[in-house]
């Protein structure tokens, strides 16, 4: 049956700017990312038309544009004025295949993708490879060189389209075989139809210039006849304006007013499904609607028969290259399940086959309404369309009635408990005086509870024949007979039969319904708890690690997941078994590399390969992409067991995690790729700070150096010694000054980066405390410093450079910050059992609450800032902090303790760090003489230098 559209008003004329702003979209697209070929097809309607003539022709205009092109495949008959074109042009060698004895000549994808011309032409679109070939079908190859970024021509005819083929072999009566999806040509970038007159087609034939003479003869009495030619000619030219008419709506935009219904069409395993499908293909395409393919699972426990499962999975994957959604419910009333979706949906629409029967109420009764009678009956709104199918109809939908009334022992067992439980009680209630019409009850609760447990329908045929011959033995008169007197028994035993029969019938199909739907609820609750912990997991492999777990909870098989790295290489395999031990396969034979050649190329061309597809059919396992947003981040690789592929609802709810999956991976190397920008963008912050900071800060002690060495060079003679003495002294600690700032920088850079290395080891706290106030700068010498450490063997674990450096850097920030005289104590003690903590307090004007929490900022500067403040860059508590922090311990600031202060009104200032502690033993006695708390006298300063830096102020941080 055909269907067409027409439409009520013309479409408007799309703007000018729309196509070149769509134009010049489409060309940044290709720039913007990996460039994807562009598709050219030359389309006809027969063979001879002069496909493959025009195409080697514009070959050679796109040569004569300096173009790299390559010849990859011209079909062998082709005629040899076509031929000539040949010349001038680089042609591949064909890949030769053995198959049977013979040596088959086929396109060579690895040669082409070797090679990479700029365009390459390949012959015959919908040609079939030989068996052994990477693809099944030549489209795929030319997709794979699509992929690459190669341009091909290719040639097709129209009988060749998918959705056409019903079309063609109903007028022509002949079938072809050789079939392309749609989507390759609507989707071609360009379709140049080759269109020639039948007459002069029918001549060119008689000619003997497409066919030899023997062969011209019978094509001109079949295919090539001047009817079929024609109708031929104008299904090529109605579908090339069907496809101009999709695009430009595609491409620029169709107003959201304009109507269009979606089409709901059923698969099933009939013979005449394929016609049907195609069918409502093309009535949606025609209303500029959606597909929707349902799929209707019965609930019988052995499912479908191998030949009908077969069937249905070739009709669910016509109904996917056809551009259909798959939706599968389970449920034995087809008609029922298509009305309810469609009521639910927005489903203007169902295309059923006219040989759909719908299935009876009982298993044992014969189907004799056709599903389109039950969807009149049931859908009020929605438009049935049948569709008229030859095939003749297959007697069962569902198994076999062999299969569905197969004895098992459980129905045995089930039926003999029942009708003993029965028999048994009904005695009991006959004895104390109960009427027949209880017993009869009895017996039907029986049977009911009875096929409660039962596996087959074949339970129903056990125990309501037997119901009748028991309840007549035990409960008739005469009793203990078979013999029944009075015309009330046979209508009793009827309807015994029969209220037994359906009731033990419909309790066994409602628990298997229940048992599917409580399957298909499982498989709903992974999918959602998939995505829960999905959002959940963090790291690139731990999220694929759950997605495998999840799989596996989905399919009960074996999974490989291979990582895409950003690069686009694999990373090594991860295998996940589902410890199955139905499952028989190797674990070894999963990772071999022809399997990871497998995974590698639908890692590169981002498309499924593997067994139960058309591309590398021969692996062990399924591999599907992972997919991001434009390419795949994983593969992943299902075992598939046996002959068994996925159901189409399991293969809808795999897709759905797996595109999950791709998701989650995408949105965690994107946090990844921001926090490594964020960093770097710190790192810059923090080199331009430093830059700016240091040719501020630098020019003051290099103007000062300067100066009084232009005042030495100039003026020796005349200045006394004194006056000397106190230039090279200015000059002395500007040098000094300069000296340690480069170190601290040096260390911030090495922090930064990563590359400062600890060397620990034991050191006395004490020790580690003298040899830091021998490094203080000249201004110590005003105030009174003391040492107070609790325990003269204090030891801790630290690289004594460094925490010598931090206890520099905190008492120099305190002498900056503090008035001349105040008093500075270094004090250590022990904190718990692993820790030391190293305290460096003053009775200073102190820090503001406020600003506590900053100082450790680098270049932070706080408010009390000295005179010798104004060198300072913000590095030296930032450095403290750093320094502290890569021992494992930590560092703060507070106020001292009231108790402790001098003078009420400055509250003092005491930053506390701590350090891991090392045990000792005391195996000598101390040296009396030695006293742990000693005090540091007022000194006219220190001249030896160290390799630590100088705190720039306190309140100056990271």
């Amino acid at each position: 049956m055909e269907f067409t559209s027409t439409p009520t008003q013309e479409p408007c004329r799309p703007d000018p700017d729309d196509l070149l702003r769509a134009i010049t979209a489409e060309e940044q697209a290709g720039t913007s990312g990996k460039r994807r070929g562009r598709l050219k097809v030359f389309f006809g309607y027969a063979a001879g038309v002069g496909k493959t003539y025009s195409m080697l022709e514009a070959a050679h205009v796109a040569h004569e544009h300096k173009r790299d092109v390559v010849v990859g495949y011209i079909e062998p008959h082709t005629r040899p004025d076509t031929l000539a074109w040949l010349e001038g042009l680089e042609v591949l060698p064909p890949r030769e295949i053995s198959y049977k004895g013979m040596v088959l000549k086929e396109f060579d994808v690895d040669a082409a993708l070797e090679r990479k011309p700029d365009l390459i032409l390949v012959d015959e679109l919908a040609h079939t490879n030989a068996s052994g070939s990477r693809h099944a079908k030549r489209y795929l190859d030319v997709e794979e060189l699509l992929h690459a970024g190669i341009d091909v021509y290719t040639t097709v005819n129209v009988q060749h389209l998918e959705s056409l083929n019903d079309k063609v072999s109903s007028t022509t009566e002949i079938v072809v075989q050789e079939r392309i999806p749609d989507r390759i040509f609507d989707y071609a970038d360009s379709v140049e139809i080759i269109d020639l007159d039948p007459d002069d087609l029918i001549d060119r034939l008689e000619g003997g210039k497409i066919y030899r003479s023997e062969r011209a003869k019978t094509a001109l009495a079949n295919f090539f006849s001047k009817k079929n030619l024609a109708y031929l000619r104008e299904l090529a030219l109605r579908r090339t304006a069907d496809r101009l008419n999709r695009n430009l709506e595609r491409g620029f935009g169709r107003s959201t007013a304009d109507a269009r219904d979606d089409v709901l069409v059923l698969v099933s395993p009939s013979l005449g499904n394929v016609s049907v499908i195609r069918a409502a293909a093309r009535l949606a395409a025609a209303y500029r609607g959606t597909l929707t393919a349902l799929v209707v699972e019965p609930t019988d426990t052995h499912k479908l028969s191998d030949q009908n499962q077969n069937a249905l999975h070739s009709n669910v994957d016509l109904a996917e290259e056809l551009g259909a959604h798959i939706v599968t419910v389970p449920g034995d009333d087809a008609a029922v399940q298509i009305a309810q979706y469609a009521l639910s949906g927005t489903i203007s629409k169902i295309v059923v086959g006219s040989s759909e029967y719908a299935r009876p109420l009982l298993p044992f009764l014969p189907a004799w309404r056709t599903i389109a009678d039950r969807l009149v009956s049931l859908s009020c709104t929605t438009d049935v369309v049948v569709i008229a199918d030859r095939h003749k109809k297959r007697a069962v939908s569902g198994p076999k009635l062999a299969e569905r009334f197969k004895p098992t022992g459980t129905d045995f067992i089930a039926a003999s408990l029942a009708l003993f439980a029965a028999t048994v009680l009904g005695l009991l209630f006959h004895e104390g005086g109960l009427a027949g019409s209880t017993i009869l009850a009895i017996y039907l609760v029986a049977v009911l509870l009875g096929a409660l447990k039962a596996d087959s329908f074949f339970y129903s045929l056990i125990v309501s024949p037997s119901a009748v011959l028991l309840f007549n033995f035990f409960f008739t008169t005469p009793r203990f007979t078979l013999s029944a007197y009075g015309l009330n028994y046979p209508f009793l035993f009827v309807f015994l039969f029969a209220t037994s029969m359906i009731v033990s019938s419909l309790t066994i199909r409602t628990r298997r319904e229940a048992e599917k739907n409580a399957r298909k609820a499982y498989r709903t609750e992974v999918l959602l708890e998939t995505e829960h912990r999905l959002q959940e997991a963090s790291g690139v492999a731990n999220i694929l690690s759950t997605t495998a777990e999840q799989i596996i909870k989905l399919l009960r098989t074996t999974v490989v997941i291979y990582q895409v790295t950003p690069h686009g290489t694999l990373s090594d395999p991860s295998l996940f078994s589902s410890n199955n031990p139905d499952e028989n396969v190797s674990m070894t034979d999963l990772v071999r590399e022809d399997e990871a050649a497998v995974a590698a190329w639908v890692a590169g061309n981002n498309k499924r390969a593997g067994t139960g597809t058309d591309t590398l059919m021969n692996a062990r396992c399924l591999y599907l992409p992972i997919r991001g947003k434009e390419t795949a981040v994983g593969v992943a690789g299902i075992v598939l067991s046996g002959t068994d592929g996925l159901d189409a609802f399991e293969k809808s709810l795999l897709l759905v995690m797996l595109d999950e999956c791709g998701q989650a991976v995408e949105r965690e190397r994107a946090s990844e790729n921001a926090h490594r920008s964020r960093l770097k963008a710190e790192q810059e912050s923090l080199r331009a700070n430093l830059l700016r900071s240091i040719s501020h800060d630098l020019r003051t002690p290099l103007t000062s150096i300067s100066g009084d060495a232009s005042i030495l060079l100039s003026s020796a003679d005349v200045l006394s010694d004194e006056k000397k003495r106190a230039i090279y002294t200015d000059i002395h600690e500007d040098a000094l000054w300069l000296v340690n700032l480069v170190e601290n920088l040096l260390v911030v850079t090495r922090l930064d980066n990563g590359t400062l290395s600890l060397k620990t080891e034991p050191e006395l706290v004490e020790d580690v405390v003298r040899e830091a106030l021998r490094h203080l700068n000249r201004k110590a010498a005003e105030h009174l410093i003391s040492v107070r450490v609790d325990d003269p063997l204090l030891m801790m674990q630290a690289d004594g450079r460094l925490i010598m450096q931090v206890i520099i850097n905190l008492v120099n920030n305190a002498v900056t910050y503090t008035p001349a005289g105040s008093h500075i104590e270094v004090s250590a003690h022990h904190r718990g059992s692993n820790f030391v903590s190293i305290a460096v307090s003053d009775d200073g004007p102190g820090i503001a609450p406020v600003e506590r929490p900053d100082i450790f900022t680098m270049f932070y500067q706080g408010k009390n800032v000295g005179g010798d403040a104004r060198r300072g860059l913000g590095l030296g508590l930032a450095l403290c902090k750093s320094i502290v922090e890569i021992h494992g311990g930590t560092i703060a600031v507070d106020a001292l303790p009231p108790r402790k202060r001098a003078n009420p009104e400055h509250p003092g200032t005491v930053i506390t760090f701590t350090l891991p502690t090392v045990e000792y033993e005391m195996n000598t006695t101390p040296d009396e003489t030695d006293d742990s708390s000693w005090a540091m006298a007022p000194t006219t300063g220190l001249t030896a230098t160290t390799p630590s830096g100088q705190a720039p102020g306190k309140g100056e941080g990271a």
